[in-house]
């Protein structure tokens, strides 16, 4: 980890964390001696997590509130990113 931080000039903690949350996300496997490799994709159909849609859905109204959208221009954004 520490030579990726330096190559990619992160701190390496910041590499760290992201391997952390590649591994919480099942995306990668990690095993002391044998390395970090690339998880298995999934075989069925993946359900997804209610707290982080709902995180990714707070995010997404936040940042078009900023911009000055109102609850309907949000809506229709959804809504035609979802045709």
């Amino acid at each position: 980890m520490r030579q990726l931080a330096a190559d990619l000039g992160l701190a390496p903690g910041t590499v760290a964390r992201a391997y952390r949350e590649l591994e919480t996300a099942k995306l990668i496997h990690t095993r002391r001696g044998a390395g970090t490799r690339v998880a298995a994709l999934p075989s069925g159909p993946k359900r997804p997590d209610p707290a982080q849609l709902a995180r990714l859905a707070w995010d997404f109204a936040s940042a078009a509130r900023a911009l000055g959208a109102d609850t309907e221009a949000i809506l229709t954004a959804v809504r035609k990113a979802l045709d």
